[in-house]
Formats: C-alpha cells, sequence, structure tokens
C-alpha cells in the first residue's frame, strides 16, 4: 500500500517543524539549497515537500557536526 501524499508545508510551518528560523529557511531556497515550488505572484509563498526539508535539514546538521 502507497504511503499518503504529505501536503507541501509553508515557510512558517518548516520554522516550526525543525525551530530554523524562516528567513534561514528562504534564504537557503534563494542560493539552491533547498528545493521549493513559488506560488504565483510577487509575493507568492514557497511550498515545501516534507522530504526536501528532512534532507536539508540533515544536510544541515551534518556540516555543524
Amino acid at each position: 500500500m502507497p504511503m499518503p501524499k504529505t501536503p507541501p508545508l509553508s515557510t512558517a510551518a518548516a520554522e516550526s517543524l525543525t525551530g530554523i528560523p524562516k528567513r534561514t529557511i528562504i534564504a537557503a531556497i534563494n542560493r539552491g539549497d533547498l528545493k521549493a515550488h513559488k506560488m504565483n505572484g510577487l509575493t507568492g509563498a514557497f511550498l515545501i515537500e516534507q522530504r526536501d526539508l528532512d534532507r536539508w535539514v540533515a544536510k544541515r546538521e551534518a556540516k555543524s557536526a
């Protein structure tokens, strides 16, 4: 049985889950370190897949260890 797909996370939700500041998450997206989809419009929100967030956090923690 396939796992249900989790909905993408906003940067605020990613901040709540990880404790990493939203500005840091957005900076990582802008650098290309964290994969995200941008919603339409000038102020469109970024949406992050849970698996991409998990990978980025793991890489970030490995660098600081």
